[in-house]
């Protein structure tokens, strides 16, 4: 069975503006500069359209900072390649949605989920509903216990840098 998580990132900017930074590829070019301070990491693809915004980057994670349950399983550097998919601006609701995932060549899983940009009070919320599914018998429970453990930091660091983000470009 697949575990589930729910996180939501906070921003003190309006949900429009939000929206624009996020579908900015200056924002994610600024975003990758960070991660690369800590494992190799690009952009490969940035395309915006009617159809909404998509980015697609690699992360590579070198195995001998993998958890011990992780290098069992995975041979080498871990190459991540996550894709994020944001849907056109929708104005008659002030919000947005779109998808993200997260694969590994010959991973043995999937992780991905739906994002809500949504209007509050003070400013913005991107809910992100996650889902992660590891098919290996007997530590796969495991494997996706720890992948969303980490996955919740990940969603830490990258609310850090778009309130850094706010406060110098807004």
């Amino acid at each position: 069975m697949a575990r589930r998580m729910d996180h939501t990132i906070t921003f003190d900017a309006p949900v429009e503006k939000m929206y624009q930074d996020l579908t900015s590829r200056d924002y994610w070019q600024t975003l990758i500069e960070v991660y690369q301070q800590f494992t190799p990491s690009a952009i490969t693809s940035f395309t915006s359209s009617e159809n909404g915004t998509d980015i697609v980057f690699v992360q590579e994670l070198p195995w001998s900072e993998l958890p011990s349950i992780a290098r069992a399983v995975i041979p080498s550097d871990m190459v991540i390649t996550r894709k994020q998919h944001f849907d056109p601006y929708d104005h008659a609701n002030n919000c947005a949605e779109g998808t993200y995932s997260a694969a590994i060549p010959k991973g043995p899983g999937r992780f991905g989920g739906r994002y809500f940009l949504t209007e509050t009070d003070t400013g913005s919320q991107l809910r992100l509903a996650s889902e992660c599914k590891v098919w290996i018998p007997l530590v796969g429970g495991a494997l996706e216990d720890l992948i969303l453990h980490h996955i919740r930091y990940l969603f830490d660091g990258e609310e850090a840098f778009a309130a850094d983000w706010i406060a110098k470009h807004h």
